[in-house]
């Protein structure tokens, strides 16, 4: 038995590995089709209101703890230049990699508050 991507000559007989499935029938029919659209469940307009005000506030709540989060990580940062703790004297390093990290917390919560924003504005 030999095992190759390459053909070894004409009286060799080639098998596949590995059969090719094709999906079943039902799998390849289009998902936003008629027949498929009707068997979803109907959501009358005053509980799609409700979700949408539902989904407002929590938007708006998650947008105002994560406001808050973003004041606290400016405020820990100093704009780069936070107080150096007491073990931080020795090892400059650790003041380094602190700083990095709040950088980063900074960075982080921005992102967040902004994709928040975005989220609010598409409602």
């Amino acid at each position: 038995m030999l095992y190759t991507n390459v053909s070894p000559g004409p009286d060799w007989k080639k098998r596949q590995c590995f059969a090719t499935v094709e999906p079943p029938p039902a799998a390849k029919k289009d998902a936003a089709s008629p027949a498929v659209r009707s068997t979803l469940p109907k959501v009358s307009s005053e509980r799609q209101k409700e979700r949408d005000a539902m989904r407002r506030k929590v938007i708006e709540d998650e947008l105002t703890a994560e406001s808050k989060l973003l004041e606290e990580a400016r405020v820990a940062y100093a704009n780069g230049a936070p107080p150096a703790l007491p073990e931080e004297f020795l090892n400059p390093q650790k003041y380094a990699a602190r700083i990095a990290r709040l950088r980063e917390s900074v960075g982080l919560h921005e992102r967040n508050v902004e994709a928040l924003k975005k989220e609010f504005a598409r409602m």
